[in-house]
């Protein structure tokens, strides 16, 4: 299926690595052009110069906890991109029990960030927003309460969001990830040293398997393209079954 995405103006922060990366990857392989952020410079690069291989990267060292810095990164990714179709917003504090730090990143920056997208985007354009939650935001997850509770209200944001601009043509919606392995991430780490842990998450999982990270890229870019040009306000589950309960 052609995703409709060639020549598409694709933001992705926090794209240095993990799903943010496989994100930029499936839009740079779907024709998109795209522009990245990360706070880690060096990491930043890096992922920059490999996802070059893929097409048209333009990439920038933002720290979304900065009060400037979502809003200086779009104005700055329109300038580079000569428009803007697409936002993707990746970045997370992954502040476990620190609400203040969780809600400054998580709720405050990814308003920030869509808030700026849309003063850039055309009505009527198949312009849209795609902010990434976490299975967290759907269950009890007693030892990061601070993590679940922002990626809980990312959903109800986004959905209010979309009412707001749905009169525009612009579409709002959140891809929640499960539990997902890559180099360097929280379950690569558990791999390695939490073995117990680990294995009871495959358990917990009736795919007895983790995600990975282009899983998640392929649901973004679906979601974001014009073949789903009649969902917005949705919550997307891409966690392999994981929870069980219903989303009402």
């Amino acid at each position: 299926m052609d995703l409709m995405l060639t020549g598409k103006r694709v933001i992705v922060t926090g794209a240095s690595r993990g799903i943010g990366r496989a994100i930029a990857e499936t839009f740079l392989d779907e024709g998109a052009r795209v522009a990245i952020c990360a706070r880690d410079a060096a990491g930043l690069a890096s992922a920059a110069d490999e996802l070059g291989e893929h097409g048209e990267v333009h990439q920038r060292c933002v720290d979304m906890a900065e009060p400037d810095g979502p809003a200086a990164f779009v104005e700055w990714a329109v300038e580079q991109l000569g428009g803007l179709d697409v936002v993707v917003s990746n970045v997370s504090a992954q502040a476990g029990n620190d609400y203040a730090a969780s809600f400054q990143v998580d709720i405050e920056g990814a308003n920030s960030l869509s808030r700026a997208a849309l003063a850039n985007m055309a009505d009527h354009d198949d312009a849209n927003i795609v902010f990434i939650g976490s299975r967290a935001g759907n269950v009890g997850v007693p030892w990061m309460p601070a993590y679940a509770a922002v990626k809980a209200a990312t959903v109800s944001m986004a959905k209010s969001l979309a009412f707001e601009v749905a009169r525009r043509g612009i579409r709002v919606n959140v891809v929640s990830p499960g539990d997902v392995l890559f180099p360097g991430g929280s379950w690569d780490r558990a791999q390695r040293e939490n073995t117990k842990l680990f294995e009871g998450i495959l358990r917990e999982n009736p795919l007895r398997r983790l995600g990975r990270p282009e899983e998640i890229g392929d649901v973004v870019a679906f979601i974001a393209s014009p073949r789903a040009s009649f969902v917005t306000g949705a919550n997307i589950m891409v966690d392999g079954g994981a929870t069980r309960g219903l989303q009402i």
